[in-house]
């Protein structure tokens, strides 16, 4: 038995894993469902962080994970047509919202048709020059379920927001909670493992203990409006850089968040 210090990370895991195993026991997720996709990440990050096409003998021994798991995980396909869905929600929302052709003189986001003509371009142009890769008609059902764009009674479609927030419950929540959090648990795990000489992401908060319920909420009101501002400032700025990209056969990501935390303890909630 090792006699050295525990590593602090192990003493961290169960911390990180309570907001998860919070979730799973709001949709019923059992310890069987969560073992078995814990051994899919376990064997995604052995394939990520070693050599190129590591053999299933390799994988096991990074992972302590049986050789038969291993070589029945690795050919399992990764189907998950509601996180591409919201995606593809998102970023026609955010193009509707920005582009210079889809604004009016007002800069509002105008009415479309469904098929528009060169001087006026409809929605299914709209997904095109997105860069969606997924038919309109399944991308305009999405935003029509979430009630983020309405039909008028002469067939154009409305925007009803800036901003792609999936119905509460809904299979598009769970891939925006799937896409936002594995993207910052991402940049804060390479941040966590990188070499010194490695350059680290971006990923800060700020922190602050007593404070009343009414000291919470203009925090939460003034981080929420600050925050808005920058997200809109570089999807706007995202958009026209892709448009300047898009006959570069370029393949980049890039993904910037935020999130904001405010908890008012329940004996002091009035």
């Amino acid at each position: 038995m090792s006699t050295g210090p525990k590593d602090p990370f192990e003493t961290a895991l169960a911390d990180l894993l309570i907001p998860l195993a919070k979730a799973m026991v709001a949709r019923g997720v059992t310890i069987g469902t969560a073992t078995e996709a814990l051994k899919k990440a376990l064997v995604t990050a052995a394939e990520d962080t070693s050599d190129p096409s590591p053999n299933d003998s390799k994988v096991s021994a990074l992972t302590g994970l049986h050789r038969k798991d291993v070589k029945r995980l690795r050919s399992e396909d990764d189907d998950a047509p509601e996180r591409r869905s919201c995606s593809a929600a998102s970023l026609v929302v955010g193009y509707w919202s920005t582009a210079p052709q889809y604004l009016n003189k007002d800069n509002q986001p105008k009415d479309l048709l469904r098929k528009g003509s060169e001087s006026d371009p409809g929605f299914d142009d709209l997904v095109r020059q997105a860069r969606i890769d997924m038919a309109p008609g399944t991308v305009l059902k999405t935003l029509l379920d979430q009630k983020l764009v309405a039909k008028l009674k002469d067939g154009s479609l409305r925007l009803l927001g800036d901003a792609f927030v999936p119905t509460a419950g809904s299979a598009e929540q769970v891939a925006a909670y799937r896409a936002t959090l594995s993207a910052h648990l991402a940049a804060a795990t390479h941040n966590l493992i990188a070499g010194q000489e490695t350059q680290r992401h971006f990923d800060r908060a700020v922190r602050y203990s007593h404070l009343s319920a009414a000291s919470v909420e203009e925090l939460r009101a003034l981080s929420a409006d600050k925050a808005q501002q920058l997200l809109q400032d570089i999807n706007s700025r995202a958009r026209h850089l892709q448009d300047k990209d898009q006959d570069s056969n370029q393949n980049g990501r890039f993904v910037a968040g935020a999130y904001i935390l405010p908890t008012i303890p329940k004996d002091k909630e009035g």
